[in-house]
């Protein structure tokens, strides 16, 4: 199924599936069924590996995304599954893939991408225990955007090309639960799509100025958006910095810095309102009510208790102890 450019009646989701959802003797005709929203072909577990797929999928108005864990398969778009035209971003997250296209062939290991074309036939070797991300986009939607694709076609990309790195990021981002409801305005979904063509082009040959004094809209709101979910997943860690940050995604501190300040907000704050938010979120939970404060706030990235408690008073007009009270007797 094409994912149609610029269709907002298009519902836009996320869906997880497995294997494991079906009897055994279904699996494999449920996995063609289900992940040929992204891409069609045909899926052969290989001998000696116990056959699983478990797939997480992003639709969006033109765009499809795939994240996928495998046991070892060989995959093949036939002549009779050519559809329309899209350009297939195969990435390897873990494990190795051969990619094959046009004759030629791209050993793929992790990090590492190759694309096709889903008009023309083609197969993928992937090993056991392999992850990987797939995305589809309509060569129409891309428009200028592309040059001559043909000599890019089943050719290894490496992983250490900016923009696929940042690509991967942000499409990983984009798949995760929380997402389904900022995707629900057709403005939002168009906003990260468009975000998702710029570093398609940036990685198909446009530079990648990581530290210029104006870097482009689309690649700037993708790179803070991979940054802001890093912080989510290590709010926690009291050496956070956005030094840290700026090494993880190969960028200076600065940048980091400048990407915030296009949004009118500060690293730090930004870091301090989701270890505030964490801290709430444990002190009005079952789970930690036996917790001491003391020890949810160390846990959630705070080193000094003085300042946690001004910074947590002033975020919510009360007490760390106030709100858990509040949250055992039901209050306000």
């Amino acid at each position: 199924m094409d994912v149609p450019k610029g269709n907002s009646r298009i519902v836009s989701r996320i869906d997880r599936f497995a294997s494991d959802d079906v009897p055994e003797r279904e699996r494999v005709a449920f996995v063609r069924e289900v992940y040929g929203q992204v891409v069609k072909h045909d899926i052969e577990p290989r001998p000696g590996s116990a056959f699983y797929w478990r797939s997480t999928l992003c639709i969006l108005p033109g765009l499809a995304l795939a994240a996928t864990d495998c046991s070892a398969v060989h995959t093949r778009r036939t002549a009779a599954q050519i559809d329309s035209d899209a350009l297939i971003i195969n990435v390897t997250v873990a494990g190795r893939r051969i990619v094959r296209q046009r004759g030629r062939e791209a050993i793929c290991a992790p990090g590492e991408a190759a694309l096709t074309r889903s008009r023309e036939i083609a197969s993928c070797d992937c090993v056991p225990g392999s992850k990987l991300l797939n995305l589809r986009i309509p060569l129409e939607a891309l428009g200028s955007r592309l040059g001559d694709l043909d000599p890019l076609l089943a050719r290894t990309i490496p992983a250490d090309t900016g923009a696929l790195v940042l690509l991967i990021r942000y499409a990983e981002m984009m798949q995760r639960q929380e997402m389904t409801a900022a995707f629900a305005s057709a403005q939002a979904s168009g906003l990260a799509v468009a975000h998702v063509y710029d570093l398609v082009a940036l990685m198909l040959g446009r530079p990648l100025a990581a530290d210029g004094p104006e870097p482009p809209v689309g690649t700037a709101a993708a790179r803070l958006a991979a940054i802001k979910s890093d912080i989510l997943r290590c709010a926690h860690e009291q050496d956070l910095s956005a030094a840290t940050i700026a090494a993880r995604h190969g960028v200076s501190a600065r940048y980091v810095r400048k990407l915030f300040e296009r949004e009118h907000q500060t690293f730090s704050a930004f870091v301090l309102a989701q270890r505030l938010e964490r801290v709430h979120r444990m002190l009005t939970s079952l789970d930690h009510a036996g917790r001491p404060i003391s020890d949810i706030a160390f846990a959630c990235g705070f080193g000094d208790l003085s300042y946690f408690n001004r910074a947590f008073r002033r975020q919510f007009g009360a007490t760390p102890s106030l709100v858990r009270a509040a949250a055992r007797h039901g209050g306000e």
